[in-house]
């Protein structure tokens, strides 16, 4: 039985917004709990990435939104508020003009950036379009610019949206990129710095529950590679464990000592690299080791070398591989181990 792990947007839109409180309550759905937040104008316009006053044009001219208002007249916007602005200014990014989408349902809007934005095809998502200028920034390197696209849109979606529409998509660009030889060391290592702040950001205001599973996770000896590491720790912690990240490059000894004193059970290795000469006998080795004491999950591309040996460690090849393995059964995962 899945132990929830509640992650208080609340709380991360509070602290990664730096200072400005939005007014929000939550709410329990489908074992989820969701934000059903009342945000002020300065909130709304960090989340957006719109200017105080282009929203109060937006709103009288057009009607873009109705936010509620308190007793003393100020506007507080909803979610849904925040979502139908951050449309509305990608459309109009994209040569709309808000006289003329302004009336369109949330649906259309979608369609239409989806039409029009650059190289992508009909089906392409706002969440696409999200991963698509975070990249741009990187490549500009405008690490402020990204680090606040990232941010805002974590502060508007639930974690496991974040982690499912944004960040694995993400990886995928990134991992693209990287073949085709757009992506530089710099580049990885401004991407890795900002997802590590943002996991951390998560775990601080994640709700410890008596009895939720950790998870150590971390890269073995000399795989430098985290991207799979972090977004492994992400949808633990979306998916109700407790994840315990210890980075990158760790000796199989200093892996196993911490899944015993911490209590963790399962413990979540990421490798992205192929074998160099030789090493693949000693990762093994290092594999059979944790696995005497702990489940053993291994994320790896499925051409790797390793995935070919008969290991006792779950292997697990795509993102979707680790969200089925998280909500299954824990019982029904140590079966699947071999």
């Amino acid at each position: 039985m899945q132990h929830h792990h509640p992650i208080h947007r609340q709380a991360i839109q509070r602290d990664l917004c730096r200072g400005c409180s939005p007014c929000a309550t939550l709410i329990m759905t489908n074992n989820v709990k969701e934000i059903s937040g009342l945000y002020p104008m300065r909130v709304a316009a960090r989340l957006t990435g719109l200017t105080a006053d282009t929203i109060r044009v937006w709103e009288r001219r057009y009607g873009v939104v109705d936010p509620d208002r308190t007793e003393g007249n100020k506007r507080r916007y909803t979610g849904n508020d925040v979502r139908r602005l951050v449309l509305l200014r990608r459309a109009t990014e994209l040569g709309h003009s808000i006289g003329q989408i302004a009336s369109l349902p949330d649906e259309e809007v979608r369609r239409l950036i989806g039409e029009t934005g650059p190289d992508v095809s009909s089906t392409v998502s706002l969440y696409a379009a999200v991963v698509e200028d975070y990249l741009e920034a990187i490549f500009d390197y405008d690490v402020q610019r990204a680090e606040s696209m990232l941010t805002r849109t974590a502060a508007i979606l639930s974690p496991m949206t974040l982690t499912l529409e944004v960040l694995v998509p993400l990886m995928r660009r990134v991992g693209e990129a990287w073949n085709s030889d757009q992506l530089r060391i710099a580049h990885e290592h401004i991407i890795s710095g900002q997802l590590r702040s943002l996991l951390g950001t998560l775990m601080r205001h994640a709700e410890p529950v008596t009895g939720a599973p950790r998870v150590i996770v971390a890269t073995p000896p000399r795989h430098l590679h985290e991207f799979g590491a972090i977004i492994g720790a992400f949808m633990a912690a979306s998916r109700g464990f407790e994840p315990i990240y210890l980075g990158t490059h760790m000796p199989f000894s200093e892996i196993s000592e911490a899944a015993k004193q911490s209590g963790a059970k399962l413990i979540l290795l990421s490798i992205a690299r192929d074998c160099e000469p030789d090493e693949s006998q000693q990762l093994v080795a290092g594999i059979e080791l944790l696995a005497r004491s702990h489940q053993v999950w291994l994320g790896l591309p499925a051409t790797h070398e390793l995935a070919s040996y008969r290991l006792p460690a779950t292997l697990l090849h795509r993102y979707e591989d680790l969200d089925a393995a998280l909500t299954a059964d824990p019982a029904g995962a140590q079966q699947n181990l071999g």
